[in-house]
């Protein structure tokens, strides 16, 4: 039985993207008879100082800290899988076969581990220059680490190869069936159009309820479903209604199956796995034309448009909106089309690269 080891950045215990991925590739590779292990560290400092210094406090602020759970409800994690919540030294981290950088801040740490920690992976997942105060050049070092690099997008691919010369592998994303589908019929929805709630400034939920505003004014009967792991960036107004934590039955039955429109009014994806749930529930897309989204979604599936053109995005949620017959005709194109990423799939993907 071949051992995996998933090294990730501290635990909050609240919904993130990247750590979702992880662990459903965790879920499925013990289906496939993979001794699998996660480690959430404490400790990312290369500085020797803040390590012991933060060694030595390590116990209280665990204790005071939001950012170190030791469990896991948000997400319904395999029992077979070896957890390992604030990891702090290399020591306690498992020896395996493979070992797997989930995020830039995780990188050096994996680059300087022994090899009988496993054969060295790095599964990029954004361009997380906001891990080095916005320097490309920082996060570049990370892909010339000696890991073997692993994208989930082309728009990454095309970053890593610039920033490394060093051809990545490609790993496509995937969506969950069982947890994402048709509940509800495309056809005869209410004029519903759902947004995701971010702090994050690339996810740009301010100007997504600034656009919501503009179409209020043309369609009266406008609803929005918001939702999110972190509270309303601004006050809302009474035609919006906010899900905290949305887990995926209240995303499938009340937010996503219930909209017609999904919208996306990001700067910076690296890969949009709301957008492919969206699809899945029958809801039309209408997204930024961003690398992270274009993987899947495209003209003939979708409405992409210039990011900063807030004016556009308007008129084409009002054109939808107002003719039915448009908007259920997108939103089967995508229903469609979203269906060929599966978890299963991107597994034999993944296979392949740890075992080449």
């Amino acid at each position: 039985m071949k051992k995996i080891n998933f090294i990730l950045g501290s635990n909050a215990n609240i919904p993130v993207g990247g750590y979702k991925i992880v662990f459903q590739y965790a879920n499925e590779l013990v289906k496939l008879n993979y001794d699998v292990s996660i480690s959430f560290m404490y400790n990312l400092e290369q500085n020797k100082i803040k390590y012991f210094l933060k060694k030595l406090l390590k116990p209280i602020v665990i204790k005071m800290g939001s950012s170190h759970k030791k469990q896991i409800t948000w997400f319904d994690l395999d029992s077979k899988i070896k957890i390992y919540f604030d990891v702090s030294t290399y020591n306690s981290i498992p020896d395996a076969d493979f070992v797997v950088a989930t995020a830039a801040p995780t990188t050096h740490l994996v680059s300087s581990l022994p090899m009988s920690k496993g054969k060295k992976f790095y599964f990029i997942q954004n361009f997380e220059t906001w891990s080095y105060g916005g320097s490309v050049e920082k996060l570049n070092e990370t892909f010339n680490l000696g890991l073997s690099n692993i994208v989930i997008s082309q728009e990454l691919r095309q970053k890593v190869v610039e920033g490394s010369g060093i051809e990545p592998h490609y790993l496509p994303n995937f969506y969950n069936p069982d947890e994402f589908y048709l509940a509800k019929p495309i056809e005869n929805r209410e004029n519903v159009v759902c947004l995701i709630n971010h702090t994050h400034e690339v996810k740009r939920t301010k100007l997504g309820l600034e656009i919501m505003a503009e179409v209020k004014k043309q369609v009266p009967d406008l609803k929005v479903e918001l939702f999110g792991a972190y509270e309303p960036v601004m006050p809302l107004e009474d035609y919006v209604h906010f899900t905290f934590k949305a887990n995926p039955d209240q995303l499938r039955e009340d937010i996503y199956g219930k909209s017609k429109i999904y919208l996306l009014p990001s700067v910076l994806e690296g890969w949009v796995l709301t957008g492919m749930e969206a699809m899945a529930c029958g809801a039309a897309v209408v997204s930024s034309r961003i690398g992270g989204i274009v993987d899947y979604a495209n003209d003939g599936n979708s409405i992409l448009i210039t990011p900063d053109d807030k004016a556009a995005f308007v008129a084409a949620i009002v054109d939808l909106l107002t003719h039915e017959e448009k908007q259920v005709a997108l939103a089967k194109k995508a229903y469609e089309e979203v269906q060929q990423y599966r978890i299963e799939k991107s597994s034999d993907i993944l296979e392949t690269i740890l075992n080449s």
